[in-house]
């Protein structure tokens, strides 16, 4: 495989897996670690990603490739724009972190977020990437998907990230009938331990999601009574958002 290749091969797995050590990407892309050791740390050089942490050897997806790439789409600059306006707004009144996700096959990414006034212990990094149904906001992407297209996420595998990911399809099915009949979606630890969140999707002309706004926060803070007050601030802005990009 040549360099640029296996570049391209690297951080595609680290968008996906990250943060990610060099084991992990190696076993990943089934190259022997010393060449992805190689490769990461010519990565690190030109500036694509970055160590997670100081007491860490773990990758992440730089900034400079969520500008270079995700945010220099066309389609994706517009929504940006439309958005960010109304995720201020959110951030305002709610205090709590605001998140804009995009949908990329089974998963959404998250291109843009406005953290929150109120202390938080985890963050969802830019560039980051989580199985639809394990968020609010992939299930309520899921809740616009037609019978066809949502049977068809239901037979695959579903993944979990953590102890309380819904995997089970009658169970997942109910939680997006709800979110059909509400406008929103709620999550409880399904994507970080101890991190609840509301998310609402933003749809196109044909009623089909384009993105997602959600809004997350610390279990203590964000309980079912006000993850239903959120709800209703998302379905609103969503609408909004949803109004300006047709």
């Amino acid at each position: 495989m040549r360099p640029v290749d296996l570049a391209f091969q690297l951080i595609e797995l680290l968008g996906i897996h990250q943060p990610a050590g060099v084991s992990e990407l190696a076993r990943l892309a089934g190259i022997p670690r010393s060449t992805a050791q190689r490769t990461l740390q010519a990565l690190h050089k030109t500036g694509w990603i970055e160590p997670a942490g100081a007491e860490t050897t773990d990758w992440v997806i730089s900034m400079r490739a969520v500008i270079a790439t995700g945010r220099t789409n066309h389609a994706l600059a517009r929504l940006r724009l439309v958005a960010l306006p109304v995720m201020e707004e959110l951030r305002r009144v709610t205090e709590e972190t605001v998140h804009l996700t995009c949908r990329f096959e089974r998963a959404l990414v998250l291109v843009e977020r406005l953290d929150g006034i109120k202390p938080v212990r985890y963050f969802f990094p830019y560039g980051g990437v989580v199985p639809l149904h394990a968020t609010a906001s992939g299930q309520a992407m899921l809740a616009h998907f037609d019978d066809a297209e949502l049977d068809l996420y239901l037979k695959e595998p579903l993944e979990s990230t953590t102890q309380l990911t819904i995997t089970d399809r009658g169970e997942l099915e109910k939680r997006i009938a709800v979110a059909r009949k509400r406008g929103y979606a709620t999550g409880f630890g399904g994507n970080h331990r101890g991190v609840n969140a509301v998310g609402a999707a933003i749809i196109d002309r044909m009623d089909s999601p384009v993105g997602a706004i959600s809004i997350s926060g610390p279990g203590a803070r964000l309980d079912e009574r006000r993850a239903g007050e959120i709800g209703g601030l998302l379905v609103d802005a969503t609408r909004r958002i949803s109004m300006a990009l047709t």
